[in-house]
Order: C-alpha cells, then structure tokens, then sequence
C-alpha cells in the first residue's frame, strides 16, 4: 500500500521564520528600553563593610574653597576649613551661601560643591569610595570608578561612569541625579534592599521623590546638555573638566545693580508719576518689578511696595495714578531673573507739587417753594461750574438760619435734578418749617440759597 506525501510550500517556512525574527528583534528592544534600565530588586551588600581586600586608604585634599567653607575634622566641631586641608574617612565639610568647594582625591577624581552643601566621607578606601549628602548639590569627575557611591538617606548612587551630578533638598525629601557621561546606577533601598533602581544612560536624569508613593518615587527623564550650560554652575564645572577655567565658580549675589539697562526716567502728570526705563538688555529676564516707596531711599524688590508687574520683557513705561500730590516718592525698575535673583536699575525720586486749594464758592442757587396736598415741592436754579459737585437739601422745624455743616441735610441730589418734594408737609400741616438748598463743588467750597418758610401749611 503507497501513501502519498504532500510536499510542503518553501513560503510558508519563510513566513514563520520572518514571525520568529520580528519576535526576537522586539524582545531585544523591549529589554534594552525596559528591563536594563529598571532593575529587580536583590540583596544589597553593607555599604559600610568593606572587603578585606579593600584596604588601601585614599587621601582626599580641600583643593579650593571660596566664601564660607568649613570643616569638621575627628568630630571635632565645624572651623574654618584651611586649604590642603587632609580629609579622612569621617570627615565633614559643609559650604555656606555663595560659597563652594573642590576636593580632590588621591586617585585623581574631584568632587565640587556647590554652595549651601553639606557632605561627610564616610570611606576612602581604594575601591569602595563612600559618601553621604545631607544637603546640597556636588558635581563628580571620577578618574576610576571602583565601586565610588554617594548617598542620601536611602538612595544610593553608584558611578559606573566619570561624570555625574548628585542634588539632594531635605526639605522636601527630594533627590535628582543628572548623568553627564558613561553610566550611574540609582537605587532606593529599604533597610538595604533594593526597592526600586534605575541605570541612567548619559543626558538622563533619576528624579526621586521619597515622600511619594512608590510608582511615583522614581521617575526617568532627559536633560538638555545645552541648556544646563547657560546655568554658572554648570559652565564652571563643565569648563573645569576641560581645563579652561581652573578659577572658582564666581557666585552670584541674590541682589545686584545694574547701570547697562533699567535706566529709569520720570515726570509728573495731572494725572499721576510717568514712568520710562531702558529694557533689561540680558537673556535670564523673568519678569519686571516696579517699586516705590515714601520713606527708603535705596527701594527694592523685595523690600517695598511692588505697584506693577510684568512678564513682557518690551515693557518700557508705566503710569503710578495712585501717586498724590504734596507727597515724595522713590521709585525704582527691578528684574527678578530665571535663577530668581534680582537686579535693579537706578534710583529715581520725585516730589508732587502740592495742587493750591480752591477756595471760590460756587454760585449760590435760588429756591423757591409750592405747597399742595401731596407736599411741599422745592425748585431752585441749576449750577452750571464744571467743579460742581452736589446739592443738599436742608430742613430745620426750628433754625430759621440753617447751615452746612452745623446741621444734617434732607437729600442729596446732583447736577439736573433741581426740585425735591417734601411729602411730610402739606397745606394741612401745623407750625413752621424752614427750607434751604446749597451747592457744593468738588473741593467742598458751598453756597447757600435763600430761606423758604412754610407756616401752618403755607408759604410765606
């Protein structure tokens, strides 16, 4: 008995091997984009056991220091920290504002520290480099990697690379870790195992938020190496890995002046101080602050009354209308920058003249009275001043000579509405009643009109 065979298509073995290829070549990418950046957690050794074999010490060297640099040395307490200062393992050195630091290590790697930073170097062994960071932010241009980690509470940071930035705010419990060359690996531990890590790839950043939840305590992003280097901070310690500037970062102060913009001019109008300045002539403008004060003459942002703000750059005037006559005022243009430092233009003060009182009564209106059933109906001329102000109705069952101010007023009534109807009197009405109207300007001059009297119901 002959079974036949049938043969099979050479396309469908070309379909399942392209279906394979896709499938291994997906695999591959999920794995480089996925699975090599976040690693599974795994038992973490003692960062403070070294092996025996580590046992050559490192010596570490206050290279330069500028502003407040302090040191404490043996748990000795905080002093002035003296340049070729020799720093072992225990050691503390903290900078003040606008102040920093270069350590240099035996070994060749530098450690810079920014200003208001605070470290201690807990082990300088060979090949098991460890520090803690209380505070602060410090760049790391590492000659050999050799298991070199910096920490803070629990995130390590462990340099698989040569360049790295290491930022710590403990008033937020906040970490960032900035790659700038080679590999870092990012852990957060707890109680030394690993909860989450992430290895960064140079351009990228570990942002770690230790107060969040944990799918939110780590997060990956990039940085744009170009824009970081319009920061000082950065310029210097990227300028110093080439050796272009040997020289300390220069610190900015939080408050400047500047004599190449902001150039303030004034003058007085009837309706307030006009105010002119040159534009802010630099790229690190975030918004303009105009101050004024009565009383210091070296007013700024943030000390004194801000009466304007504006995030347009091309402003270049302003008019103070709450300015008042009869009084001094200093005024200055201020700057708030992208870091939030502010500079400021020059001073400029200006006195109001004081406005001479009117002291001219408006013309004084002539009334007359109508008395009916409904009540007695008052007419009197209209004011025609353009300073006019109002009308006061006044009413006196006993002052024949009624005045302002000496008595209260019946009605107030404005410009074009010249009668007012007393209904509380009428033709049946017992005794007497005096009327009088005054106008009013608008710098409280006044002028009376005549008296009208009704008695026992009747217009005398």
């Amino acid at each position: 008995m002959y079974y036949y065979r049938r043969k099979t298509s050479p396309l469908k073995w070309i379909i399942i091997i392209i279906i394979l290829i896709a499938i291994i070549c997906f695999g591959y990418w999920f794995y480089i984009n996925y699975f090599s950046k976040i690693e599974f957690p795994k038992q973490t050794e003692n960062l403070n056991q070294p092996a025996e074999e580590f046992i050559k010490t490192l010596s570490a060297t206050l290279s330069a220091s500028e502003g407040d640099v302090q040191a404490d040395l043996q748990n000795k307490g905080y002093e002035k920290a003296l340049l070729d200062t020799i720093i072992r393992p225990g050691d503390k050195i903290k900078t003040g504002l606008q102040s920093n630091a270069i350590i240099k290590l035996e070994n060749g790697s530098i450690l810079r520290l920014g200003e208001n930073t605070e470290i201690t170097l807990q082990n300088l062994a060979e090949k098991n480099i460890l520090m803690e960071q209380l505070k602060g932010r410090t760049y790391h241009n590492i000659s050999q990697t050799n298991n070199y980690q910096i920490k803070y509470a629990n995130v390590l940071a462990t340099a698989l690379g040569t360049k790295f930035e290491f930022i710590t705010n403990p008033d937020k419990n906040y970490v960032a870790v900035l790659d700038f060359e080679n590999k870092v690996k990012v852990e957060i531990l707890d109680n030394q195992e690993m909860l989450l890590a992430a290895r960064l790839d140079p351009n990228e950043k570990a942002l770690l938020d230790l107060n969040a939840a944990k799918k939110d305590k780590l997060k990956i992003d990039n940085f744009d190496l170009k824009n970081l280097e319009k920061d000082p901070w950065y310029k210097w310690n990227f300028d110093a890995d080439l050796g272009l500037n040997e020289k300390l970062i220069d610190q900015e102060p939080d408050f400047s002046t500047t004599t190449e913009s902001l150039e303030l001019a004034f003058s007085s109008k009837d309706n307030g101080v006009y105010l002119s300045w040159s534009i802010y002539n630099l790229d690190d403008f975030k918004s303009y602050k105009i101050v004024r004060s009565e009383k210091n003459t070296e007013a700024k942002f943030s000390d004194n009354e801000v009466i304007k703000s504006s995030s347009s750059k091309e402003l270049n005037s302003y008019l103070d209308s709450g300015a008042e006559k009869g009084k001094k005022y200093y005024y200055r243009i201020c700057v708030v920058k992208t870091n939030d430092k502010i500079v400021c233009g020059n001073l400029a003060n200006i006195e109001l003249a004081q406005t001479e009182k009117d002291m001219i009564a408006p013309a004084m209106p002539l009334l007359s009275g109508e008395i009916t059933v409904s009540g007695v109906n008052l007419n009197w001329t209209p004011n025609t001043e353009e300073d006019f102000g109002e009308y006061r109705v006044l009413k006196s069952l006993t002052n024949s000579n009624l005045n302002l101010p000496s008595i209260g007023y019946l009605a107030i009534k404005n410009k074009g509405h010249e009668s007012y109807l007393d209904k509380e009197v009428n033709i049946t009405s017992v005794g007497n009643v005096y009327y009088r109207v005054c106008s009013l300007d608008v710098s409280g001059n006044s002028a009376c009109s005549n008296v009208v009297t009704v008695e026992n119901g009747k217009v005398k």
